[in-house]
């Protein structure tokens, strides 16, 4: 469960400053507690800013949820203990990228998985999630930006070179993240009924090939 390579460095869009950070591999039970900890902390302080902006909210659900995403708070109901005891047999692999003693993304993938493409044995991503203070909200901006692509890469490399499969993952997205793996460039298909009508996306062997080749440059 150690640390992947050397430490590289991501910038703090706060200070301008590069920070060193580190990718963890294996579902390490401290890490799961430090992210719950850390990352609820933050979602209670987003979650009374907002009530502040908005007192409708604090009264009305629909309100509330409708002013979610806006917040950064699409996965507000996500419990990362209870999925920790889940995921946790050896079809499943967790990274953790920490920097300044807090968690600042977490990844879980499921292998193997069959490509919708040509049948070959790919990887899915069952939660990418970056810290609540890495996300963009009203009046703030993210401490640190493509956290969850640095451990998208990582998690491409691990695939092809551990597991030996071909470059390739797929997912079902969250609504609010459907343009960004778009941009990407990921193949888009239907919405699944069978995954809260969440719709599917899969990397070209290209494109998650291109993304496990940053994994070697950092």
């Amino acid at each position: 469960m150690g640390a992947y390579m050397a430490e590289p460095t991501l910038e703090c869009r706060h200070t301008g400053q590069q920070v060193p950070y580190q990718i963890h591999k294996g579902l390490a039970p401290l890490y799961v507690f430090q992210l719950s900890e850390q990352w609820d902390t933050e979602k209670h302080r987003i979650m009374r800013q907002l009530l502040a902006d908005i007192p409708a909210a604090a009264t009305d659900p629909n309100v509330l949820f409708d002013q979610l995403p806006t917040y950064g708070l699409s996965d507000f109901h996500w419990s990362w203990l209870d999925k920790a005891f889940a995921f946790r047999s050896d079809d499943y692999n967790w990274f953790f990228l920490t920097a300044l003693g807090r968690i600042q993304a977490t990844c879980v993938i499921y292998h193997p998985k069959e490509s919708r493409m040509d049948g070959e044995r790919i990887f899915y991503i069952d939660y990418v999630a970056s810290a609540y203070w890495n996300r963009d909200r009203p009046n703030y901006g993210k401490q640190f930006g493509s956290v969850s692509r640095v451990l998208i890469a990582h998690a491409s490399h691990f695939a092809i070179k551990t597991l030996g499969y071909r470059p390739g993952f797929c997912l079902h997205s969250l609504p609010t993240a459907e343009g960004y793996y778009r941009y990407i460039g990921m193949i888009e298909y239907e919405v699944d009924a069978e995954k809260e009508n969440l719709r599917y996306f899969e990397a070209s062997p290209e494109i998650a090939g291109k993304l496990a080749g940053e994994a070697h440059h950092v």
